[in-house]
């Protein structure tokens, strides 16, 4: 088996526009051989750097024609050297991430097995997901409150806000924080991100507030890249520190584990590909730490390499998912799960990712690099 060809799809934004939210253009991979099996991945594309994503995986694509696709850790060092022996940037490894999803999904198609089971097999039947609610617009803390019910009501039991951004003040944030924790219960999860942005006025209202209500995560308080002001927080916090979704290489998140900047990290699918999460979590394992896949507004194939990617990683706790993305997804791919009473799906035994794509769909969202570069 060779590798034949290889097409980038980008998804414009408006398919996945709903009235919470804006939507998120995507980047999707599809992988093809000369047996006709194809495989499908997904490309980090928080920056909004779609084009250059899909210009980055046509420049790896050079590389690739006529490779045996079983050779997934191989394409992704040779992906990995940078200009004379430069760093590779987050475009670069989002591009190799996608491919390489892809290539996941091709082995498993040929072996009829479900990726995990090419990872050393499952550690777990079942996967807990927690719902984000981030919008990108200031929300009233009971509108928050209502979006997260409405989660809560679909099964899930853990909801992740965003109630600090758009410079709303530690007081409108605290209001928001409590709205939801009377709205969902006690029982279920709540879990805080700060983006990057912790308010500087009064952190202690802010540890005390989080205290108060039960929760028991607080995401990026600071940037991944201020390790210092991460492990001052998190000797701050009671709730615990959950970072990485930028990082796109082991050694910045060995630097994580080492400073003892982070209690769980959140690396994510479509930037580092499969064999990286594995291996971050490798890295975690060893220093007791926890994984909590992230999928930066990924949909149906990242989130399908997400969960994949899970069950095979003993010290995984939660992936995350957008159900504002769900909608616009599912127009032309499927990934089917069912959540259970505790909020947890099934590990899916379908061969590959387990996703379903409808090529006639996207066929008019192909992406050719223009001649001139």
């Amino acid at each position: 088996m060779k590798i034949s060809d290889v097409k980038t799809y980008i998804v414009p934004e408006d398919v996945s526009v709903t009235p919470w939210v804006n939507g998120d253009p995507w980047v999707l991979v599809q992988v093809m051989t000369d047996t006709g099996i194809s495989g499908w991945g997904h490309a980090h594309t928080l920056y909004e750097r779609e084009e250059a994503i899909a210009r980055k995986v046509h420049d790896l694509a050079q590389r690739m024609d006529g490779m045996d696709p079983f050779r997934i850790k191989h394409f992704m060092m040779r992906a990995g050297e940078g200009t004379n022996g430069a760093p590779i940037g987050i475009e670069t490894a989002a591009a190799a991430a996608g491919i390489e999803i892809a290539l996941w999904d091709i082995v498993g198609k040929a072996l009829d097995a479900p990726v995990h089971q090419l990872l050393g097999g499952r550690c777990r039947d079942r996967i807990a997901l927690y719902a984000n609610c981030w919008s990108n617009v200031v929300r009233s803390p009971d509108e928050l409150a209502s979006f997260a019910t409405v989660q809560v009501e679909r099964g899930f039991r853990a909801v992740k806000i965003y109630p600090f951004l758009y410079n709303v003040g530690t007081a409108h944030g605290i209001a928001c924080i409590r709205a939801v924790r009377e709205a969902v219960g006690a029982d279920v999860d709540v879990f805080v991100d700060m983006l990057e942005d912790m308010p500087s006025e009064a952190p202690n209202l802010i540890f005390d507030a989080l205290g108060a209500n039960g929760v028991t995560w607080l995401e990026d308080p600071a940037p991944s890249s201020d390790i210092a002001g991460l492990s001052r927080i998190r000797r701050q916090s009671a709730a615990l520190i959950v970072s990485g979704e930028d990082v796109f290489s082991k050694d910045g998140f060995a630097r994580l584990c080492a400073a003892g900047a982070a209690d769980i990290l959140n690396p994510e699918v479509a930037l580092l590909g499969i064999l990286g999460m594995k291996e971050v979590a490798a890295i975690a394992e060893a220093y007791d730490l926890q994984i909590a896949v992230h999928n930066a507004n990924t949909m149906t194939i990242g989130f399908a390499a997400a969960v994949q990617a899970a069950a095979s990683i003993p010290n995984t706790k939660w992936v995350e998912y957008f159900p504002t993305l769900e909608a616009g997804s599912n127009s032309f791919s499927r990934f089917p799960f069912e959540l259970d009473e505790t909020g947890s799906i099934a590990i899916p035994r379908s061969p590959g990712l387990g996703v379903t794509v409808d090529e006639p769909a996207l066929r008019a969202m192909e992406y050719f690099p223009s001649l001139d570069g």
